[in-house]
């Protein structure tokens, strides 16, 4: 009978054990309010405006390098004495290869 009981005294405490593992201590000290901090990744959207080319206006200078050189292919007429063909955006532009001033207008083919 005393081996029934010491086992039981055993069981009962291998049982109980894990239990008082799992007491909360509801006498904890106060913290304060608890600050969350949100990372917030906003998306840069690019907005492409495609300008309007118009004669007797000049082009940028960035857009200058892009010249023509094989102007038949394309079917544009030859350009005078100090012009120049260039392509933007799907344009061909006649400038004015020292001031560029826009001369002449056509679109691409």
């Amino acid at each position: 009978m005393n081996k029934f009981l010491a086992a039981g005294i055993i069981g009962v405490s291998i049982l109980a054990a894990p239990a008082t593992s799992f007491a909360q201590n509801y006498h904890a000290p106060h913290r304060g309010p608890v600050h969350v901090q949100k990372h917030v990744v906003k998306k840069k959207v690019v907005v492409v405006k495609k300008q309007r080319w118009v004669r007797g206006h000049a082009l940028p200078s960035h857009y200058r390098r892009n010249y023509v050189a094989d102007y038949h292919r394309y079917h544009l007429r030859a350009p005078g004495p100090g012009q120049r063909w260039v392509r933007v955006d799907n344009q061909f532009i006649l400038i004015n290869s020292l001031s560029g001033m826009i001369a002449a207008l056509a679109a691409a083919r």
